[in-house]
């Protein structure tokens, strides 16, 4: 019998720690010279069994700054129906509002544990530095804080803005930009742009709650083109939509996507570009959770294909910087006159304070570091909700692994409707998403959305086993 390789058992004692959560997703591993030490093999070695590790997708070597641990890939979700199943799609009017309304409120009440909401918690902002910055601004610039002006926006932050679209591959200048109140906004005022009541608009199905809302308060119908659940929205199903019907825009959010954390794959992106190019159709982009890449990766945001002017390019600083700010932006494109008129004639302009905060936290080099931290301490979090899920739930539970983000989209045993676990989760102290509100169509009922940047003082471990106890019960009855 062949004798095991050292470098063999050094991977697998490493691969063990990983699995048993000593390294988490995000964690450094010791350098190689350290590992070498504390393993009393060869350097060789060492790099050898790291070698293996990063061929299986555990670990990921970072120029000039070592090993880190990955966050684990898997296709979480049951096989996919094939396409035919799932045609013809119809375009449907939404009617959410009220029904998300109630369980958005209800969850935020006090005395539950919300790991509902979508927003990160307020440990999860640089208050510190924010509080520093915004104090020297009250001081030095109060006159700029409290006026207001009909403007696309203050002038450093579009500066500052276009400067890393740019680099994202991006082709804008700071004339190409518009300050919103946050994306929400932004998403909001593209629609009223390229489209008006009765028109269908293309989504992502699962997808974003707060978009589906938007469409039913504008009087369209939306139409859902059914996602992968790691590449994000098929492109074979929207070309087949798009034979069908008068689709007037598509609305996506291509990275990490909200609810099921798919990543659209740089070549779909290009490919959708190029489709609605060709039928001169909008894409509104929702770019939002793009700087929360676990890795520290970017993907170049469908924007980065845009020739014709026809993406309309939407996201904030909600998500990674203070979601109370209120500060977004919009790339419109061909669009910009529309998008100018209706932001100045619905709220003239974004607060001039959260802006200039915003634009000084960015332009000091600030920002890279607190995402360096942010999107580590995400990684932990959405790891340490799947193991305790794993753990704590039924065999049948499928948990997505997105790759960033702070959401998880949790598929309940067969017979657990989400709606009635929502319910049931509330009597118990717990407020969730059910899936639901994730479609037009009220599909997605055997799903939960859960939020894993939660307050850090959540006794989580309590959380997720009443939340696993109530799955069990549900699923004998």
């Amino acid at each position: 019998m062949a004798q095991t390789k050292l470098y063999q058992i050094i991977a697998d004692d490493l691969n063990s720690l990983i699995h048993q959560g000593i390294y988490c997703p995000g964690d450094k591993l010791p350098s190689i010279r350290l590992l070498s030490k504390q393993k009393k093999v060869s350097i060789a070695t060492i790099q050898r069994a790291l070698e293996e590790l990063e061929a299986k997708g555990l670990i990921e070597a970072k120029p000039k700054s070592g090993f880190y641990i990955r966050m684990p890939v898997d296709d979480y979700l049951p096989e996919q129906p094939p396409l035919s199943s799932m045609l013809p799609m119809l375009p449907k009017a939404v009617e959410i509002h009220e029904f998300a309304s109630s369980i958005f409120h209800q969850c935020d009440e006090q005395q539950l544990t919300n790991l509902a909401t979508s927003y990160p918690a307020a440990e999860y902002t640089p208050a510190k530095q924010l509080q520093k910055i915004g104090n020297k601004l009250l001081k030095n610039n109060i006159d700029d804080v409290v006026q207001v002006h009909f403007s696309p926006g203050y002038l450093l932050l579009r500066q500052v803005l276009a400067k890393r679209l740019t680099e994202t591959g991006c082709r804008l200048k700071a004339d190409d930009l518009i300050i919103t109140n946050g994306c929400l906004e932004a998403l909001s005022i593209c629609l009223r742009a390229v489209a008006k009541a009765g028109d269908t608009i293309a989504v992502e199905s699962p997808g974003f709650v707060g978009l589906l809302q938007l469409i039913e308060s504008l009087g369209y119908k939306a139409l859902e083109i059914p996602c992968h659940p790691v590449d994000g929205l098929s492109i074979e199903a929207l070309q087949l939509a798009l034979e069908q019907w008068p689709i007037k825009a598509v609305a996506l959010v291509p990275t990490f996507s909200n609810p099921s954390g798919s990543n659209m794959p740089q070549t779909n992106r290009k490919k959708l570009v190029e489709l609605l190019a060709e039928k001169e159709i909008p894409l509104i982009e929702d770019d939002l959770f793009a700087d929360l890449a676990f890795d520290g990766s970017k993907i170049k945001p469908c924007k980065a294909f845009d020739k014709k002017g026809l993406v309309l390019y939407c996201s904030s600083a909600s998500k990674t910087i203070a979601s109370g700010l209120r500060v977004g932006w919009i790339a419109p494109g061909i669009f910009y006159k529309e998008v100018s008129y209706f932001k100045t004639f619905t709220n003239i302009s974004a607060s001039n304070f959260s802006q200039m905060l915003v634009a000084e936290f960015l332009r000091s080099g600030r920002y890279d570091r607190h995402l360096r931290q942010l999107t580590s301490l995400l990684a932990k979090q959405v790891y340490r909700f799947q193991q305790l899920i794993e753990s704590s739930f039924p065999a049948e539970t499928r948990v997505s692994h997105p790759q960033g983000g702070c959401m998880l989209w949790v598929c309940l045993p067969p017979n657990i409707d989400g709606y009635l676990f929502y319910k049931k989760a509330i009597s118990i102290g717990v407020g969730i998403i059910p899936g639901q509100l994730s479609s037009a169509s009220s599909k997605f009922n055997q799903y939960i959305r859960l939020n894993c940047a939660c307050k850090i003082e959540i006794d989580l471990q309590s959380c997720i086993a009443k939340l696993g106890e109530l799955a069990y019960k549900l699923q004998s009855e």
